[in-house]
């Protein structure tokens, strides 16, 4: 008795190789140029979750109103959750803001103290202070531009898009 091999089809993987590119480009390209947009439409979906969440727990206490485990407990989940998440979509905008800033913040003032540590300790003839005063400009950028971290994922993931591409090519130019 002879062991079989069975391998994938050749298409199926093909399809994969040729998608996951293309969905990394256009979340890379949406996330360095348009990275604030993103964040918002992410607080938009999130607060539709949580409504459509808090919908599903009134239809749940409604259903079984008459059980002592579910008397307040789902009304109560089903208010909250729609509380929130219409704050969610009302607030999207302020919240993409406030993470921006605070990230922003964080970028500056670790960049600023790790600088003043080096200046310190006489070592700031190193690449660790060109690493700081970088931070220090991704905070500047990202306090009033847009969300640095963001933008660089965005430019890791064309880089990573690019790369498969020339990968998927090559692989089948042969």
């Amino acid at each position: 008795m002879k062991a079989e091999i069975i391998k994938p089809k050749k298409e199926v993987k093909e399809t994969r190789n040729l998608l996951t590119p293309i969905i990394y480009l256009v979340l890379g390209i949406l996330l360095m140029f348009k990275s604030n947009e993103v964040v918002e439409l992410l607080f938009y979906v999130l607060g539709i979750i949580i409504i459509i969440y808090g919908i599903k727990s009134f239809v749940v206490y409604y259903q079984n109103k008459e059980l002592v485990q579910y008397k307040n407990i789902n009304l109560t989940i089903a208010i909250a959750s729609i509380i929130i998440g219409v704050l969610l979509i009302i607030l999207s905008g302020v919240l993409e803001a406030s993470i921006r800033y605070v990230l922003g913040f964080f970028f500056i003032f670790i960049g600023i103290s790790r600088l003043l540590t080096a200046i310190s300790f006489n070592d700031y003839k190193n690449f660790s202070t060109i690493s700081n005063i970088v931070l220090i400009a991704l905070g500047i950028y990202s306090i009033f531009f847009s969300n640095a971290v963001l933008v660089i994922i965005g430019i890791i993931l064309v880089i990573n898009a690019i790369m498969l591409f020339v990968d998927y090519f090559r692989e089948h130019k042969n």
